[in-house]
C-alpha cells in the first residue's frame, strides 16, 4: 500500500496502477521515474508484468524499484489477476 496506489490513480512511492494495462512504462505524469525505466520501451501486459514482477531488476537493469520479486507463478498470477480489475 505505501509504494503504489492501484484503484485512485495517486503517485506515492512508486507510480499509480491505475490504468497500467497497455501503459508505457516510465510514463505517468508527475512521477519522477529512473532513466532505464523511462527507456525501457516496456508495455505493460499481462507477459511483461509476469516476467518484472518475478525479478524487476533483470527486466529493467537500473530501475528505482526496490522490491526483489515473486517466485511462485501463482503468486504472480493472483496479483495480475487483482491489478486487471483494480486498475481499470
Amino acid at each position: 500500500k505505501a509504494c503504489h496506489d492501484a484503484t485512485e490513480g495517486k503517485n506515492k512511492v512508486g507510480p499509480t496502477l491505475k490504468g497500467l494495462f497497455g501503459r508505457t512504462a516510465g510514463t505517468v505524469e508527475g512521477y519522477s521515474y529512473s532513466d532505464a525505466n523511462k527507456s525501457s520501451g516496456v508495455v505493460w501486459t499481462e507477459e511483461t508484468l509476469k516476467t518484472y514482477l518475478a525479478d524487476p531488476k533483470a527486466m529493467v537493469p537500473g530501475t528505482k524499484m526496490s522490491f526483489a520479486g515473486l517466485k511462485k507463478e501463482e503468486e504472480i498470477d493472483d496479483i495480475i489477476a487483482y491489478l486487471k480489475e483494480a486498475t481499470k
